[in-house]
């Protein structure tokens, strides 16, 4: 594990979270009850990485800011309560009854509560950004979760098709993950800006840097996370080996191995095919085909290939030296976590 990039999660994490549950205590009795519970506040289990908030909050810095500035915090704010806002949803159509070794809400409160509190975290979000009377963040992110909800549908289209190729997973995983961080890493330095964000001005140079940079970066972490929803430690993802596999996931390494024209591709495609439920061999024989076809290797390259564009748009950047150090720590952790 990066010491170095756990503790900028960590510190960020630390600034953003006072201010969120002070938000979050805002809601409805009730949806605050769920929303508590899942966030880990009401049992001191923590809140997952905090990954787009540090990232608004190192863009936000990035260009000059503060990390403190309160449009700096809530714009972080609002991108945590928009990805979890997705988690809530994501948890009741994928059927998933565990999250980070916990129940998911919708398994302790019911289906229909744990998709209202989902919503009251979605316009939250927005009402956030309102109170900053910050025009362009709010398109930013608006225009980002309308991607979002269409790549979330993409994957659920894409889960029992055969035929799904490798443009198409491509296209699913950057609607579903790599538009939030892309409007994560520029959103903060959106806020900031403010008013002096006009078109063809520097702002808008770095800022469209900024939003590059974050496409990258989503799109490598989601890769990663694909090869961990099939090789990951269940102990360190909080989710049963293999799960995606098990759930017959349509992830990047499954599509590579599908559509990579071998022998072991054509048995893959057979085995997902089947009626049946898979029992625990044929799981692993899934995941033996799925590397030996060289879907592994594959996804292991574009999310190198990915990281890669990220640095570059940051060497582009060339923001405050402490800025871009974190951001290369983080980025360089994201493509070797484990968790």
């Amino acid at each position: 594990m990066d010491r170095q990039a756990v503790d900028i999660l960590s510190a960020t994490k630390g600034l953003v979270d006072p201010a969120l549950q002070r938000h979050v205590d805002g809601l409805h009795p009730r949806l605050r009850e769920i929303a508590r519970f899942h966030f880990g506040w009401s049992d001191d289990a923590g809140s997952g990485k905090s990954l787009r908030p540090t990232l608004a909050v190192l863009g936000a810095q990035a260009v000059g800011a503060r990390g403190d500035e309160p449009r700096v915090v809530d714009a972080a704010c609002a991108v945590e309560l928009i990805h979890n806002f997705s988690l809530l949803h994501d948890d009741i159509m994928d059927e998933d009854r565990t999250r980070h070794h916990r129940p998911t809400a919708w398994t302790v409160f019911g289906v229909s509560q744990a998709l209202l509190a989902g919503s009251a975290l979605h316009t939250l979000a927005f009402e956030l950004l309102a109170r900053h009377d910050a025009a362009q963040a709010l398109d930013t992110l608006g225009r980002a979760v309308q991607v979002l909800i269409a790549g979330q549908s993409d994957d659920l289209y894409l889960e029992d098709r055969q035929d799904a190729t490798v443009e198409q997973c491509l296209e699913m995983e950057a609607g579903k993950t790599a538009s939030l961080l892309s409007a994560s890493a520029s959103l903060g330095a959106i806020a900031w800006y403010g008013d002096a964000l006009t078109p063809g001005s520097e702002a808008a140079a770095r800022t469209a840097l900024l939003a590059e940079y974050g496409h990258h970066v989503g799109m490598a972490f989601q890769l990663v996370d694909d090869l961990l929803g099939i090789w990951g430690d269940e102990k360190r993802t909080g989710k049963p080996v293999a799960a995606d596999l098990r759930a017959r996931k349509r992830s990047a390494p499954v599509v590579a191995a599908l559509a990579s024209g071998t022998r072991e591709g054509e048995r893959l495609a057979a085995l997902l095919a089947s009626p049946e439920e898979l029992s625990e061999e044929d799981v692993a024989l899934a995941a033996k085909l799925v590397e030996e076809s060289g879907g592994r290797a594959w996804t292991r390259e574009r999310a190198d290939l990915h990281t890669g564009e990220a640095l570059d748009r940051l060497d582009r950047l060339s923001p405050d030296p402490a800025a871009f150090g974190d951001l290369r720590e983080v980025t360089r952790f994201l493509l070797q976590r484990e968790w």
